[in-house]
């Protein structure tokens, strides 16, 4: 090719068109989303008082590893290494590396729950569901999507009622939060092996069942929150019921209707 004043015209045009192309496609908002998570379980929790909760690394590592077939990058910590320094790093890391509007963010926590609203972490201390919410409100994305394996997780509800600045915050960052069981209530760690000879939690067993395709009841191979949460509800409340009658376990979803139908999962 013969470089000459014309080919320089000419190519100087096709940059700036090309400049302005790439321009409105990222101002339309275009842009690839990538998805970030983080998973914790207290399997060993190193407590005076506090049970071990086998199930709880499992039910940490193997959502870590269905979120990874979806594309999802983070890391996932169990037993002496989910401190409560730790957790809120990995945390911080997960909202930092978001940048989009458009990005996904999922948090799995494994553990201890308290009725006045907080998560056992290794070695006696704990993380307070205020403190991850105000972490979280610091986000980019308006997709955040956290799930909690323990007793009284519904007790997130409590900070968001009686704390403004609280509920404030979790209604504008988009936040949506499946719990295992309501305010009062225990949670179930390990599914009758008699019945069902599975490592995971009753919650933990239906999260990842669903997650990986089994609650896509329209049958798309696509998987929204509102699926995935009505599908954990019916197992956990239909395993309860099989497994000890006696105890009941009653999974909630709390957070704006607007995520409802956002894909989480396909398969």
């Amino acid at each position: 090719m013969i470089i000459n004043s014309k080919n320089i015209k000419t190519m100087k045009k096709l940059s700036v068109i090309l400049f302005m192309a790439l321009a409105i496609f990222v101002m339309s908002g275009n842009v690839v989303a990538k998805d970030y998570c983080f998973c914790m379980g207290l399997s060993k929790c190193n407590t005076p008082g506090a049970e071990d909760i086998s199930s709880a690394q499992y039910d940490a590592i193997d959502f870590k590893k269905a979120l990874a077939k979806q594309g999802f990058k983070g890391s996932v910590i169990v037993n002496q290494y989910a401190t409560r320094e730790n957790i809120l790093k990995r945390v911080k890391n997960v909202v930092a590396a978001a940048k989009s509007p458009n990005d996904k963010i999922v948090l799995f926590f494994a553990t201890h729950g308290h009725d006045d609203g907080f998560l056992l972490t290794y070695g006696g201390g704990a993380v307070y569901y205020k403190e991850i919410i105000d972490i979280l409100a610091k986000s980019k994305t308006k997709h955040i999507y956290v799930f909690v394996m323990a007793c009284f997780s519904g007790s997130v509800v409590k900070g968001l009622t009686s704390d403004p600045d609280w509920s404030d915050n979790a209604v504008k960052s988009g936040i949506t939060f499946i719990v295992s069981s309501r305010p009062g209530e225990t949670s179930k760690s390990i599914i009758n092996r008699q019945v069902t000879p599975v490592r995971h939690s009753v919650f933990g067993n239906a999260l990842v069942k669903g997650f990986r395709g089994q609650a896509d009841t329209a049958g798309n191979r696509k998987i929204t929150i509102m699926e995935l949460f009505k599908y954990i509800y019916n197992e956990v409340t239909m395993r309860m019921e099989s497994d000890d009658p006696e105890m009941v376990q009653h999974p909630q979803m709390i957070g704006p209707s607007s995520e409802h139908n956002t894909v989480i999962s396909k398969w």
